[in-house]
């Protein structure tokens, strides 16, 4: 979502254009499919819990500051919607132990947003909860490129 770290992605996978484009696409789509204010919530708690600083502060340009700062207790928070909540909760399974959601977790989210909108989240978060690690993993093997 930053630009430093589409920049990291572009430098570490240098010739490999293709392989580029398709990252850069699924993760486009992943935007364009999903709410950004939703997502964004989702991948501000992702990158907390997974510890990316970058993609924490990448998080915030969709929410509102107010949002952003009380993440830490969005289950007890008056300001986050159901709708909101149910999918913070999943995310932070989805991150800890994807194996290990509760049915009721993702039956929450699939009441907001339906059968379809709940995949579709799944999959968006997905690539977002990806695109962290592996910016994490470059950053630790390879260190910075520079940018």
């Amino acid at each position: 979502m930053t630009h430093s770290t589409s920049q990291f992605f572009n430098e570490v996978l240098g010739e490999r254009a293709g392989v580029k484009k398709e990252l850069a696409n699924i993760h486009d789509l992943a935007w364009d499919v999903v709410g950004k204010e939703l997502l964004s919530l989702c991948k501000l708690r992702v990158a907390m819990i997974l510890g990316c600083d970058e993609e924490v502060a990448s998080a915030k340009q969709y929410l509102d500051p107010s949002k952003a700062d009380a993440i830490t207790q969005w289950s007890s928070s008056k300001i986050f919607t159901d709708v909101e909540k149910s999918c913070l909760r999943f995310s932070e399974e989805f991150i800890i132990d994807v194996s290990s959601i509760p049915d009721e977790s993702a039956s929450a989210v699939s009441e907001h947003l339906g059968e379809e909108g709940f995949v579709t989240f799944v999959n968006a978060l997905l690539v977002v909860e990806q695109r962290i690690r592996l910016l994490l993993v470059w950053r630790k093997l390879i260190g910075s490129t520079g940018i």
